[in-house]
């Protein structure tokens, strides 16, 4: 029986707040810039009260959600780091280049609102990290070969996916909709990643093709920190997509290069397998942005060529330390800062015609 989480979602719907909707604002707490708040005496207070409440003896205990405090977490610049950042707020940057043919969305500075403690995560900062994961993590891992074996769905692909299934001629709304992975042949992929965000919360499925050795037929997972997605549901959609993607593919007249076995792929509809990993859960409400991108950036750095069925033990609820996938919100402002001073450094350099 899948886990759900009623009054959570509940909760978020009557407050109206959504990761993609209203990024940067948590369940009953203010919009906060870090840049200009200083946050470390409110977090401090809230330390202590939250030690006073486990000490106290009483019966009827108040539970409270623990915030989980980045403690790196820059409160406080020098004059010069705040002038340069000052200059950076009406930059815009494209990752990895304006030129680039798959670049993100322009980032605006105010994106890293979003990265402020207790907000969700918006589109723009989920699909630059993941962006960032193909460029720079998968090239520091393995030959070029081995980084070409992984696809990166963007976080609008899945709701696009859902509306081409709404459709009547499914074969002919499949045909529009494959230009999101145009060229790119799915099940020669070793490994396909796709972030879910339903219910104003973020989850990931990962479509694995194990190798033609195993004679086994696509396995997907779902990780979800929450588990408050109906995995039920979402596989249902992803399997859909697999299998009209292989009725187109079968009736190419050129073969494939496919690692799977043609006992298997004759019959792939009835071959494809469903598991949800159970990975390690988060703390509070907001984090679930920062546990999909650390699901993949784990995930990227420990899956082996070719996922086998005996290696699923390796992703479980003792995988990582949830304070990991969290403090990745601290990471991912410090790179983005970086990339933004970058970029306005090259501006003022274009500007003195050098």
């Amino acid at each position: 029986m899948e886990t759900q989480l009623p009054s959570l979602s509940s909760s978020r719907q009557k407050r109206g707040l959504s990761s993609k909707e209203s990024p940067f604002q948590s369940l009953g707490s203010p919009l906060l810039n870090v840049d200009n708040v200083p946050l470390s005496n409110g977090y401090k207070r809230e330390r202590r009260r939250s030690a006073r409440l486990q000490a106290s003896n009483s019966p009827k205990r108040i539970k409270e959600t623990v915030v989980l405090v980045d403690e790196e977490l820059e409160v406080e610049e020098t004059a010069a780091q705040t002038n340069k950042l000052n200059q950076c707020k009406n930059t815009r940057i494209y990752y990895p280049s304006r030129d680039d043919p798959v670049s993100v969305e322009t980032i605006c500075y105010s994106d890293l609102d979003c990265l402020a403690p207790q907000a969700y995560l918006s589109s723009t900062i989920m699909n630059f990290y993941i962006r960032y994961l193909q460029v720079e993590g998968l090239t520091s891992k393995a030959t070029e070969s081995e980084s070409c074996n992984y696809h990166f769905f963007n976080t609008y692909f899945y709701e696009k996916l859902k509306e081409a299934l709404g459709e009547k001629d499914i074969e002919n709304s499949f045909a529009k909709l494959r230009r999101w992975w145009k060229r790119i042949y799915i099940f020669e992929k070793a490994y396909v990643l796709i972030p879910i965000h339903e219910n104003l919360h973020w989850s990931l499925v990962i479509i694995c093709i194990p190798d033609v050795e195993d004679r086994s037929g696509p396995i997907m997972l779902h990780l979800d920190s929450l588990g408050l997605h109906s995995s039920r549901s979402i596989f249902s959609n992803i399997k859909s997509f697999l299998i009209e993607e292989w009725k187109f593919l079968r009736k190419r007249e050129v073969p494939l290069d496919l690692p799977i076995a043609d006992t298997v792929w004759e019959n792939l509809s009835n071959r494809i397998d469903e598991r949800i990993v159970q990975v390690p859960q988060q703390g509070n409400d907001y984090d679930c942005g920062l546990f999909v991108l650390f699901f993949m950036k784990r995930f990227i750095e420990e899956a082996p060529d070719r996922l086998k069925k005996k290696d699923l033990a390796r992703f479980g609820k003792k995988w990582f330390n949830p304070e990991e996938a969290s403090s990745l919100r601290q990471s991912i402002r410090s790179l983005l800062k970086e990339k933004f001073k970058n970029a306005n450094d090259e501006e003022q350099l274009l500007d003195l015609g050098l």
